[in-house]
């Protein structure tokens, strides 16, 4: 298991199984000041319907954008939860289900914060978007909800023996300004080079080093310039597929994460 050091305190990793979704639920409402601050973070048990599926299925929160314009489905989730048998189908109904008045007025009656006739006037907008927040790492997990423009944050709970918490996150943010830096693809039998295909957006000169993140773990790429070309040189292994196009995305925090992008037609 992995341990903190912090403040001369240390702090071990629990477990997937080792608390339960109540209390993870508990610990994410307590710091959802630093966790999303420019959102309220609501609960949000209501059970919701879609027309592909006649089981209703409760989230457990709402994000609402403090100026009104976005919100989010927010489904929090345990590492050892079924991907296929479970997340998936909860994601796919949230993604699916209407949103009207009486959901409006269901989060309005929980956070007297909220301004109801703007959250109304948000509701008559787009569709809200879909966070899975998951306590452990979930490989795999983004990819498969993509199709649902759902994403997935990966927040890991450390404890200290004088019952003190630290977060640890990873993955995906809610953001509503993701940013499409470059598209790139993985060089065919050089599996460590990437060919950026819009270099001058890239965020980085040559011979200097970016972070990139996939399925939530980190990754150390080096820019490499040919006379006709640019590439991004992985240091270390990792966990993108050959052949496979991606995105390089700029959220809204400014981290940059790869995002597999649609098989073109030839």
């Amino acid at each position: 298991m992995a341990r903190i050091l912090h403040n001369d305190e240390w702090y071990e990793e629990i477990a997937s199984w080792g608390h339960y979704e109540s209390e993870f639920e508990r610990v994410l409402e307590q710091e959802s000041a630093h966790l999303f601050g420019n959102y309220h973070l609501v609960p949000f048990k209501k059970p919701v319907f879609s027309e592909d599926d006649a089981e209703a299925r409760k989230p457990d929160f709402a994000l609402i954008h403090k100026s009104y314009h976005s919100w989010w489905i927010v489904e929090v989730e345990m590492g050892h939860h079924s991907l296929e048998g479970h997340v998936l189908p909860q994601v796919q109904t949230f993604a699916r289900a209407k949103y009207g008045l009486e959901e409006a007025h269901y989060l309005c009656q929980r956070d007297t914060a909220l301004d109801s006739n703007r959250v109304i006037d948000m509701f008559k907008g787009g569709p809200p978007r879909v966070l899975v927040i998951v306590n452990a790492s979930a490989d795999g997990w983004a990819e498969r909800l993509r199709p649902f423009e759902a994403k997935v944050m990966i927040c890991q709970i450390f404890r200290s023996r004088l019952n003190r918490y630290v977060l640890r996150l990873n993955g995906e943010y809610p953001s509503e300004d993701d940013e499409i830096v470059t598209t790139c693809e993985c060089v065919p039998m050089l599996h460590r080079l990437l060919e950026i295909h819009a270099p001058a957006r890239l965020p980085v000169q040559k011979g200097g080093r970016v972070l990139l993140y996939h399925e939530g773990k980190a990754s150390e790429w080096e820019r490499t310039d040919t006379a006709g070309k640019v590439f991004l040189h992985a240091l270390r292994n990792h966990s993108l597929t050959p052949g496979q196009r991606y995105a390089i995305v700029r959220q809204g925090d400014s981290t940059l994460v790869f995002r597999r992008e649609a098989k073109r037609k030839n």
